[in-house]
């Protein structure tokens, strides 16, 4: 018994009919069932490929930033070196050397989108400042910053480094009123 189907073998119409046996339509099935596998298995390789190429740039790309950045700071180091190994005539001088550089310092953050930030008399914030210690104190409210002990620092307004603080806290009321008593 055969039976028709619409779709042929490759190369012919597929509006003609074609008699196919059982036999015939499943060893038709088989090559359909093989070239979707192939199909898919190349569309896996692609997406792998694809994957694996994004991420080789994207390491690309941080190697290149790194080196941008990094050679932007150069300057800083050379002039660094340079003032180390200077023989200085005075202190005012020295001081004046490092006064440049501070500048240069503070220009290449501000060219890098870095913040400075110091807290002193702001409340205590975690998710910007890390408390060291705290001190009593009945001259600001409690959870006041009273000293910065390392400025924080921002990058493009994202928390870069916390700063490290000294909070207040309430003083104790002469032990608990003498404890009780």
């Amino acid at each position: 018994m055969s039976t028709k189907s619409k779709k042929g073998s490759k190369g012919e119409n597929p509006d003609q009919s074609v008699d196919l046996t059982p036999e015939q339509q499943i060893e038709q099935l088989k090559e359909e069932i093989e070239e979707s596998n192939e199909k898919f298995l190349r569309a896996v390789a692609d997406f792998d490929n694809f994957r694996k190429r994004l991420d080789r740039d994207k390491e690309h790309q941080v190697l290149r930033t790194k080196g941008e950045v990094f050679s932007l700071f150069l300057e800083i180091i050379d002039t660094m070196e340079t003032a180390v190994n200077y023989d200085y005539p005075d202190l005012k001088s020295s001081i004046d050397g490092m006064k440049e550089i501070q500048k240069m310092i503070t220009s290449f953050m501000s060219n890098m989108k870095v913040e400075r930030f110091n807290p002193i008399n702001e409340q205590f914030d975690f998710r910007l400042h890390e408390a060291l210690t705290s001190v009593e104190s009945d001259k600001v409210k409690p959870n006041t910053i009273v000293d910065v002990i390392q400025s924080g620092y921002l990058l493009e307004g994202e928390l870069l480094r916390p700063a490290k603080v000294v909070v207040s806290k309430e003083a104790e009321k002469e032990n608990k009123e003498e404890k009780g008593e």
